[in-house]
């Protein structure tokens, strides 16, 4: 028999996952929506429905809640992410 790998916590949200969730993209100058998992774990400006946000900021898959002024603003704590182009796509 194998060890399960991967998410083996079910994560905490304090907020309803079914809103509209935005954050703030400081260097685009615009709102966007994000899921739930990326919204809990983003370093800055962050609404639900239009509403501005003030709650926990989590380390990006996992329950442990950050202090926001120990990382990097405007970012995804946490989230290893990379845009790559896909074949056909090298317009």
């Amino acid at each position: 028999m194998s060890d399960k790998k991967g998410l083996t916590v079910k994560l905490e949200y304090d907020f309803d996952t079914s809103k509209n969730l935005e954050i703030f993209m400081v260097k685009l100058d615009n709102w966007f929506r994000v899921t739930a998992r990326e919204f809990r774990s983003f370093n800055g400006d962050r609404r639900i429905n239009g509403e501005p946000f003030i709650g926990n900021t989590y380390y990006y898959n996992t329950n442990k809640v950050i202090n926001c002024s120990e990382y990097e603003k405007n970012k995804i704590i946490g989230m290893k992410w990379e845009s790559k182009v896909r074949p056909g796509e090298d317009f």
